[in-house]
């Protein structure tokens, strides 16, 4: 278990913060993402010994939205000495957000000024993290439309977006949750869920998706109900994730590496066993798989290369590898999850350019049985990177291949995808045509795609896959995942 938001820093714990980690380990939370504040008087200096006094304890930077505060050049000066000191354990910005809940006697064009400033700071850390790629971790209170609102002008920008999560979520609502998570975010559920009047927050955690779940204390805060009004702590978390695996109807170890999962590969946690980021994620029913981030075109429509960010963000799942993978790894990120009937090889990169991994992973998938498809989507390229047939190769292994064909002649190809492929007597547009005609002969379904960009004759390049064989399918610009 990993409990993905705590406060270790807080005096509540300084009477036996040896004891509570010993508590932590002995009840199998493994680790800890400790809150660090930048506001004036909350201990960021304890929070960084905590942190780089236990190597499974993380930690974040960031300001809360009632946090006192002296101006936004000296948080960003904080801010920028703290992390590059402590660059290894800062896994996000956070806690940032809203939080409209007020006490009475506050004067009403008072609150509003409060509101304004909450705003203004919100946005301001949301810049900080894109321009240090971090995901966010966003405290909302009484303010779940306006922060959606916030979020959504934000992340519609050229900067993109390196993931994030709504922490200790609180709304009871389905759709609200629901919008954050077409954004991209993950929601955090605390131990309000086992609340005896926290029905609707139960609701909630039983209807989204498992795979876009994570669980915290938020401690010393929101103890367990078998605790409460007594001081939470961290190995308290396993009675948030039994509550949230008992409504899913999951079992409990299957769910605590699911949320494990889920917590590496939103913060890029690397150090934990068995468990890697930006290997696997989980889209609808298909897990996807990131063999590299290496390819053999430079798309110009590619959210890579968008606005000069060099973003590997698809729908929050920061896809930027440290490391490629191997297939044991691969393996292993695939099956923390579940429910899931096909693996997909796709990701931010040219999966054939490791095309020995890529097929020992779908070998494996097919012997594990279940009836999982495999899915390999391509760029239609690894012949000509090999100089052989590896359509032939594929046979038995993939059930099913989408291949980039992105125009109708090669003159638009080179234009759009930028192949960096030095070819002898051909071009890379031809080589695509001819991976697609050996892709009949040995793979079952073989659909071409091409993204709906301005130049592009969609309907000649969709008579051109007929007349290949192929079915074709015309994608949205930026419609990634």
């Amino acid at each position: 278990m990993i409990d993905s938001h705590c406060h270790l820093e807080m005096r509540d714990f300084e009477s036996d913060f040896s004891a509570v980690l010993e508590r932590m380990l002995e009840n199998g939370v493994t680790h800890a993402v400790s809150i660090g504040s930048l506001a004036q008087n909350e201990r960021i200096e304890r929070t960084l010994d905590i942190v780089n006094s236990n190597n499974f304890i993380y930690t974040t930077l960031g300001v809360h939205p009632k946090s006192s505060y002296s101006d936004f050049n000296n948080i960003s000066e904080l801010f920028e000495n703290y992390y590059l000191s402590n660059r290894e354990k800062i896994v996000a910005v956070g806690e940032i957000g809203l939080d409209y809940f007020f006490n009475s006697g506050i004067a009403t064009e008072d609150i509003g000024k409060i509101k304004r400033l909450q705003e203004k700071l919100f946005r301001f850390q949301i810049k900080l993290a894109l321009a240090k790629r971090l995901p966010i971790i966003v405290h909302i209170r009484d303010a779940y439309e306006e922060a959606l609102g916030i979020l959504k002008d934000c992340m519609n920008t050229p900067a993109g977006f390196f993931g994030g999560v709504i922490h200790c979520f609180s709304a009871g609502n389905l759709d609200i949750a629901a919008e954050f998570i077409k954004l991209g975010f993950f929601i955090s559920f605390s131990a309000n869920v086992t609340y005896k009047n926290n029905e609707n927050i139960r609701l909630t955690a039983k209807s989204i998706p498992d795979e876009k779940i994570l669980v915290e204390t938020d401690s010393p805060y929101l103890a367990p109900q078998v605790f409460r009004g007594k001081r939470n702590e961290p190995s308290y978390v396993r009675f948030v994730l039994a509550k949230v695996a008992e409504l899913k109807g999951v079992e409990q170890k299957k769910f605590d590496e699911l949320t494990v999962q889920n917590t590496v590969n939103l913060f890029s946690l690397y150090d934990i066993e068995g468990f890697y980021p930006a290997v696997a994620y989980k889209i609808r029913n298909s897990v996807y798989i990131n063999l590299t981030n290496k390819c053999t075109n430079r798309c110009t429509f590619c959210p890579k290369y968008q606005g000069g960010q060099n973003n590997f963000n698809v729908r929050g799942y920061n896809l930027e590898l440290k490391n490629e993978p191997t297939a044991k790894e691969v393996i292993s990120s695939i099956f923390h999850y579940y429910d899931f009937d096909e693996v997909v090889f796709c990701g931010l990169g040219e999966p054939t350019l490791r095309i020995a991994t890529l097929k020992d992973v779908a070998m494996t998938v097919k012997e594990k049985g279940g009836g999982i498809k495999v899915r390999l989507d391509t760029d239609g390229l690894g012949n000509a990177v090999y100089g052989r047939n590896i359509a032939r190769e594929l046979k038995g292994l993939i059930d099913s291949v989408s291949i980039s064909l992105n125009a109708q002649n090669s003159d638009f190809y080179d234009r759009i995808c930028r192949p960096q492929l030095n070819l002898k007597g051909g071009n890379a547009y031809s080589a695509v045509l001819d991976f697609i005609k050996e892709s009949k002969k040995y793979i079952g379904e073989v659909t071409c795609t091409a993204v709906d960009l301005p130049g592009l004759d969609a309907s000649y390049a969709g008579r051109l896959a007929k007349g290949l064989g192929a079915g074709f399918k015309l994608r949205g610009y930026n419609d990634v995942g």
